[in-house]
């Protein structure tokens, strides 16, 4: 076997690692598929793994860090490259801080899930001195950009995002020796510091690419920069064994938008689509986003742009716009949960649920996206209840409750004009219909109610029970699995109801939870079909 041809894919989902396998298969690489750990045993040797490819569930930075250690007690060197929930910059810099070696959105393409694999496969462990091997060091550099943007968003200063990508870097390796490659890093890291101001942070990002945050600095700052950094390079170049090698460098910049609320990974991805941008024209080039997307690019002669690039344009533009809309979203719903202490993080938690329930369904992608999606924003309609009733610790009024059964509608007043949440809109709208027709709002029964709103208002109503509430403590996994079997039919569609016995069952959903003593609801008490 090959050293370092091995890539361990550790998933949950038989289809994506079904997926994820073949597309190695077809790249050359050898994929070793597992669904947990102890199916790993006997499988595969630590000293032949160049990579391991894992999911990240959203909001669970201890998973992160307990599945990283546990990969790394075989294979210390071990590359990890983590499947986040798109748009989920949180998760993002989780997984970097825990120490993987890349992200990936759950949304990524063949070619840049081959790309990140051909780097962890191919990139030797550069060291300098004594000091850790640099592409430990992201997670770092993640939650600087994160202050940075903070601060200068309240500042009204531009934020500018600049990655830059050694040309044919692969080819220092293989002409020469990994030592070599080793020299030009540390040169390309030098010169980099010598053109930087003292204020901008600089780290590695990936095998053969740096990253640049440069903080007050506008796109047109970062461009002279860049340029100052190819001169200096074409000056001084790198020396090895006595000989002078000419380097070349491709470079990408993307500056944070006015008025638009991008994520630290948005600005980041913005800044690798205008290096690869430059790539492929050839490389030893410098594009920015604005480029790409901006005025003037509109304004260009139509006669040179290909379908494929308009559809290419068009799909990042929209992919932008959805994915900056659930993360102001998600600020408005988590204003709603600070309303009531009880209920913090329950949309992010009903996602999980909610996800892993459709997952075992065997539902299609984007519909478990979907799910996904309307789960986080489920609840955003009760930004328009008094905190008095929200938080009240004792049963309803009627007229108190009527108010509560408003929100699914109010969510949709929110939500209406937004024409890429139109898969979710629906699922919002009925995640408290029942399967006999007495829900609310609008009483829908059996299959009249969407199949995610079916799925959305079970896994509501088991993190309900699992949480504690102003009226009730935390029900354990046999009350949990009383009150769903009492349900099946009546609340809760029997079939969805069964696949979530199943996961709770096989640990898939306790996995989320942390076990409360078994507890009886006080007198009185409403149930958790109300919450």
């Amino acid at each position: 076997m090959e050293k370092n041809n091995t890539i361990l894919i550790l998933h949950h989902n038989a289809d994506t690692r079904c997926r994820l396998a073949n597309l190695l298969a077809r790249h050359g690489v050898r994929g070793v598929a597992v669904s947990d750990f102890e199916s790993l045993e006997g499988r595969v040797e630590g000293d032949t793994v160049a990579a391991a490819v894992i999911p990240i569930e959203a909001g669970k930075d201890s998973s992160i860090d307990r599945t990283l250690s546990t990969l790394r007690r075989g294979a210390s060197d071990i590359r990890v490259i983590a499947l986040v929930p798109s748009g989920d910059a949180a998760s993002t810099r989780a997984a970097f801080r825990a120490g993987a070696w890349d992200c990936l959105e759950e949304s990524f393409g063949a070619d840049e899930f081959l790309r990140v694999i051909d780097d962890a496969r191919r990139t030797p462990l550069f060291r300098t001195g004594a000091a850790a091997a640099p592409d430990l060091r992201h997670g770092t550099f993640l939650e600087s950009l994160a202050a940075f943007r903070g601060r200068c968003r309240r500042q009204g200063e531009p934020l500018t995002v600049m990655m830059l990508d050694l040309d044919r870097f692969r080819d220092c390796n293989d002409r020469y020796c990994p030592t070599f490659g080793n020299r030009v890093l540390e040169w390309f890291a030098m010169t980099l510091g010598n053109v930087c101001r003292r204020s901008d942070i600089v780290a590695p990002y990936g095998s053969d690419r740096f990253i640049v945050a440069l903080p007050g600095s506008p796109a047109e700052q970062a461009l002279r920069l860049a340029r100052r950094c190819r001169g200096q390079m074409r000056r001084n170049p790198v020396v090895y064994d006595g000989e002078s090698h000419e380097i070349t460098v491709s470079i990408g910049v993307a500056e944070s938008t006015s008025g638009f609320i991008e994520s630290e990974q948005q600005l980041i991805r913005h800044a690798r689509i205008a290096l690869d941008h430059a790539k492929h024209q050839g490389g030893n080039r410098i594009v920015s986003w604005h480029e790409i997307v901006g005025e003037h690019a509109l304004h260009r002669d139509l006669t040179r742009v290909s379908v494929r690039d308009v559809t290419q344009w068009r799909q990042r533009v929209r992919q932008q716009l959805r994915s900056t809309y659930l993360e102001s979203t998600r600020a408005l719903a988590a204003a709603v949960e600070a309303k009531d202490p009880f209920t913090r993080t329950h949309c992010m938690t009903v996602a999980g649920y909610a996800e892993t329930i459709s997952r075992r369904m065997k539902l299609r992608n984007h519909v478990i996206g979907s799910i996904r999606a309307a789960a986080l924003l489920h609840d955003i309609g009760k930004i328009g209840v008094p905190d008095a009733i929200l938080t009240k610790p004792s049963r309803l009024t009627d007229e108190e409750f009527d108010v509560i059964k408003r929100h699914p509608e109010t969510a949709l007043d929110i939500l209406g004009h937004v024409s890429f949440l139109a898969d979710e809109r629906p699922l919002i709208l009925h995640h408290h219909e029942r399967y006999d027709g007495n829900g609310y709002p609008y009483g829908l029964g059996g299959d009249r109610i969407p199949i995610g709103a079916r799925v959305l208002a079970l896994a509501d109503a088991i993190d309900a029970m699992f949480s504690s509430r102003s009226y009730k403590p935390a029900y354990d996994t046999a009350r949990v699995r009383s009150e769903l079997h009492n349900s099946a039919g009546r609340q809760f569609d029997p079939d969805v109801t069964e696949v979530a016995l199943d996961c709770l069952d096989d640990g898939s959903i306790m996995a989320m939870v942390e076990e409360p003593a078994p507890a009886t609801p006080a007198e009185g008490a409403p149930s958790f079909a109300l919450d």
